[in-house]
């Protein structure tokens, strides 16, 4: 027999099934947006900040120096002894942490007899040499020879001269004239040659300035050059590693330019700090 709609009664009953099944049925939740995954380059290149010149006055060096006050140590890593922008960026953020008052120690990897005929001279004794004579005839070797100590000396002197109670010293790593400097202000290390062991430099560059009781805070700095920064500081510049957010993408970045750039690698004992970016590398000249 045919229902009013041409259908049987079990087609008609069936059909009422669908209906209220339909009508009774939860709504279907709302489609999930994909949420579009930030590049590293978007997320990291706000946080970089870029240096026009390597000098003290330069708004970049300026806040790298803000950012370094009340560290306890900042050091070199090894690798640029060489090339002149590694000299020029050493003088200007020294330079500009003894401007701010934060420096209290110059550290060098040179003998403590040369370390001292400097001080001596940044200490502000009477004599008619320029700083360029006195970093020529102490006893230094002559990597560390170099205009940039030079220009550093002739600051710290001048320095000295009108801040006696927050002087400048400066010293060899563990001399004993590194224990007469303020305690509570910055020391700046400007690196050693390069250990024969990666994983040690930095462990050994913390307790430059006392044998067995490392620094703390301690800032490693490390620089680079190439390609591997230039989708984050297009010219030169710098990086706090510290500073950047927990996101997969960011890890995976330091995990592909760390193949280049070992120091960018995360949670390594070498692992840096902060990293600085050079456009170029020019072979220093001699002194």
């Amino acid at each position: 027999m045919l229902n009013f709609d041409g259908r049987t009664p079990i087609a008609a009953f069936c059909g009422a099934l669908m209906l209220a099944a339909c009508a009774t049925q939860a709504p279907s939740p709302p489609s999930v947006s994909v949420e579009t995954v930030d590049s590293a380059a978007s997320l990291l290149a706000p946080l970089s900040v870029p240096v026009a010149t390597l000098s003290a006055d330069d708004p970049g060096i300026q806040t790298l120096a803000k950012k370094l006050e009340g560290t306890a140590q900042v050091s070199f890593a090894s690798g640029w002894e060489r090339y002149q922008e590694d000299q020029r960026l050493k003088s200007a953020l020294t330079e500009a942490l003894i401007g701010s008052g934060a420096a209290g120690l110059l550290l060098l990897n040179v003998p403590c007899e040369g370390a001292g005929i400097l001080d001596q001279y940044a200490s502000g004794a009477a004599t008619s040499d320029l700083a360029a004579d006195v970093v020529r005839a102490a006893p230094l070797p002559d990597s560390q020879k170099t205009e940039a100590l030079a220009d550093v000396l002739t600051v710290a002197r001048g320095w000295n001269a009108v801040n006696l109670d927050r002087p400048l010293k400066i010293s060899g790593v563990h001399c004993d004239a590194a224990a007469s400097a303020e305690s509570n202000r910055t020391v700046i290390f400007w690196g050693m040659e390069q250990l024969a062991s990666q994983e040690s430099e930095k462990a050994v560059a913390a307790e430059a300035r006392t044998p067995g009781v490392p620094a703390r805070p301690h800032v490693w700095l490390a620089q680079a050059s190439g390609s591997a920064l230039s989708d984050i500081i297009p010219a030169s510049g710098w990086l706090d590693l510290r500073d950047l957010p927990a996101k997969p993408a960011i890890a995976a970045w330091r995990a592909e330019k760390g193949l280049e750039v070992p120091a960018l690698l995360g949670e390594k004992s070498w692992s840096a700090d902060i990293v600085f970016r050079h456009t170029a590398s020019t072979p220093a000249v001699p002194f």
